[in-house]
């Protein structure tokens, strides 16, 4: 009796078909995710857009339409019209602003949540107006009520906003200050030349031709690379300023006044550490103390002292 025995070309066959059609299956669920995921993220973002947009609008809209009510109203009582007309103001600054936030394409949701509470108080305040127009020459307590409540909150806003423009001055001070060249290693000597131009250091006045100034200027990446001059003043135990040369017209500015400088070396900076040295040639040093003052990009940067005996 035969028995036949299965084909194992026909079993092999079969088996990778099944594993090949489980490979696609699994492609497919891959890319079925990566599709919604993709979809979702596309339609959050785009809710957020139209989201944003319905608030921009939504504010826009208000703001003109208490615009255009405060336009309509008018007063014969000179302080009433007075208040009238800067509000109206305030509200054409305010569309004049957000305006130009959406030309610059900035971010506007801290300034429409701002609008939005200004138009509430300038809506709650125009009430008042109206009612106080109606009854001019009469009390009404509750109406004054809520105009000093309307007015405390506004007096509250113009803190918080000046709170703002305090903080956002106080930054400008701070990315100033960071932009300021950083001064270290400062060392001031007393030189004269040798034979074959070589520099020996001296303290004796009479001997000392060169008053050098030496230092670091380490790596700050806010200031702009590119050639900088670097000033050194140099003044005796009194004060005076000994110029360049003599010369009083060689002078630099620094703070907004014109001071005259004793020597001047530029250096072309790169955002990286860089030594650098400035010297002051006299013909004469007398004995005593000699104060040396470091400038560059008109800001006083270092100082130190020298005496010569």
């Amino acid at each position: 009796m035969n028995t036949e025995l299965p084909d194992k070309s026909v079993q092999s066959t079969s088996v990778g078909e099944k594993k090949t059609n489980r490979i696609y299956q699994l492609i497919a669920v891959v890319f079925f995710i990566c599709a919604a995921i993709l979809g979702w993220q596309f339609l959050d973002q785009k809710a957020i857009t139209e989201s944003e947009r319905s608030e921009k609008d939504q504010v826009r809209e208000q703001l003109t339409t208490l615009l255009k009510e405060y336009e309509a109203v008018t007063s014969d009582n000179a302080e009433m019209e007075k208040q009238l007309r800067e509000k109206e103001s305030e509200l054409k600054e305010m569309l004049a602003d957000l305006g130009k936030l959406e030309k610059a394409n900035l971010d506007q949701k801290w300034l429409l949540g701002k609008y939005k509470k200004e138009s509430k108080t300038l809506r709650r305040l125009l009430k008042v107006y109206l009612y106080e127009i109606d009854s001019l020459g009469k009390t009404i307590i509750v109406l004054e009520e809520e105009k000093t409540i309307v007015e405390s909150e506004l007096t509250k806003e113009i803190e918080r906003t000046t709170n703002l423009t305090e903080e956002k001055d106080l930054l400008s001070e701070k990315v100033s200050i960071g932009s300021k060249f950083n001064l270290y290693n400062l060392v001031i000597i007393g030189v004269r030349a040798r034979s074959g131009g070589k520099e020996r250091e001296e303290g004796r006045a009479r001997k000392v031709e060169k008053i050098k100034a030496c230092f670091t200027i380490g790596a700050n990446d806010l200031i702009k690379s590119g050639e900088r001059d670097f000033y050194i003043r140099v003044a005796n135990e009194n004060g005076v300023v000994f110029p360049n040369g003599g010369d009083s017209t060689n002078v630099f500015i620094a703070n907004g006044k014109e001071l005259a400088y004793s020597g001047k070396r530029t250096l072309n900076y790169q955002n990286k550490p860089a030594d650098i040295c400035v010297y002051f040639q006299k013909i004469l040093f007398e004995p005593g103390n000699y104060t040396v003052d470091i400038f560059a990009d008109g800001t006083h940067i270092g100082e130190s002292a020298i005496r010569l005996e």
